[in-house]
């Protein structure tokens, strides 16, 4: 049975089981129900400068479980770089760019002992769009990426947007490239159902207290946050309510001060944090829409997650979007809040035009996680020369 290597470093030490650390596991859970592949899920341990194996089925339960006791997961079994199986397949899917172990020094020494190395690349962010990075992540991203495309067997990425970024950074290097191919992510989270009897207090009186349009994610720069609360406040206060759920991250302390310093705030103007999944399906269900202005996604899964909930979709007019949301979406165009508060306006005015972009969302049905899980292994039969490769 051939054998891949998983370094799972980042979700041993996170907190926050969102964005990539769930995509990690979900990917994790089918190479290992499969059954066609030796899955050996390791952790760079500093002191012994080497991987420490993890205990298989323990860390699959974590996947499901995610309570944290994730010390009973490590054994004491350790394997150095340079002892890793010929022929076996080293994987990268989580943020490894973040680990101690820079991937320029690691994956010239697992070529050069015959392990096939195969990088997941869910975006160059870091490198097209650098101002929204911190300057350490950039650097090492950056090291993340020219490794990569200098030792990678095969290249994996979530969309066709990704991969044109990427020939795009080869070409600018003039580089030969690896193959590149495209696994979509899967979409069914089951977060339809909610329990109303979780739902807080604040919430319910949100959604009663009149049409709104919604934004769920981290609030920081990237999302373009800054984007909802001009429109609201030069075109929209007093004909609908803004509602932003999502953590604070960094550099926005001038955008809450704003808020803060609103006469909406906690009115017609709401910066939820701290939500359960219970209240962000609650937001979901009764939002009038779901706006979108991020600057630039790896996915876009927020996009995803809001047509399975069956609620119109308004986003900002890049690749990314267009590929993930198509006909179902309206776009609006970047950095422009006329032209966005236009699209909200007119959804309020003319029933019809509303009517049909909620009819494009109805029984909306994601890509699913066992859908991607079967098209990655078909990656990896198609490396292991068994099957032909897969664009799906």
């Amino acid at each position: 049975m051939k054998k891949i290597y998983l370094d799972v470093s980042m979700v041993m030490i996170g907190t926050n089981f969102t964005g990539v650390p769930r995509v990690v596991m979900e990917l994790a859970k089918r190479l290992y129900n499969s059954g066609k592949f030796d899955i050996n899920f390791v952790e760079y341990n500093q002191k012994n400068d080497a991987f420490r194996l993890l205990d298989t089925d323990g860390f699959i339960k974590f996947t499901e479980t995610k309570t944290d006791k994730r010390n009973a997961i490590r054994t004491d079994k350790y394997i150095p770089f340079e002892e890793m199986e010929e022929g076996s397949i080293f994987f990268d899917c989580d943020t490894v760019w973040k680990t101690r172990v820079r991937r320029s020094f690691l994956y010239p020494i697992l070529k050069k002992n015959g392990v096939k190395v195969v990088p997941f690349i869910h975006d160059i962010i870091g490198i097209d769009y650098p101002q929204f990075c911190e300057n350490s992540d950039v650097m090492n991203f950056i090291d993340f990426i020219g490794a990569s495309l200098l030792y990678a067997d095969r290249i994996i990425v979530t969309t066709n947007t990704t991969k044109k970024a990427i020939l795009a950074q080869g070409e600018r290097m003039k580089m030969d490239l690896p193959d590149i191919a495209i696994v979509g992510l899967g979409g069914d989270f089951n977060r339809k159902t909610t329990n109303e009897e979780n739902v807080k207090a604040k919430i319910k009186d949100i959604a009663a207290a009149g049409d709104y349009f919604l934004m769920v994610g981290t609030i920081e720069p990237r999302k373009n946050h800054k984007l909802l609360l001009e429109t609201y406040q030069k075109h929209l206060r007093g004909k609908i309510n803004l509602v932003m759920a999502g953590y604070s991250g960094q550099g926005m302390e001038d955008f809450f001060e704003k808020i803060a310093n609103d006469p909406d705030c906690d009115k017609g103007l709401w910066h939820v944090d701290n939500a359960s999944d219970d209240d962000i399906n609650y937001l979901y269900k009764h939002a009038f829409a779901f706006v979108f202005p991020s600057y630039i996604e790896g996915y876009g899964l927020p996009l995803i997650e809001a047509f399975i909930r069956e609620v119109p979709v308004i986003a900002s007019d890049n690749d990314i979007n267009r590929e993930v949301a198509g006909e179902r979406a309206l776009f609006f165009e970047q950095d422009n809040s006329e032209d966005l508060a236009k699209i909200i306006n007119e959804l309020l005015s003319d029933e019809e035009k509303y009517k049909t972009l909620r009819e494009s969302v109805k029984g909306y049905k994601p890509r699913t996680w066992d859908e991607t899980g079967n098209n990655l292994i078909k990656e990896f039969e198609g490396i292991y020369g068994e099957k032909e490769n897969c664009i799906c």
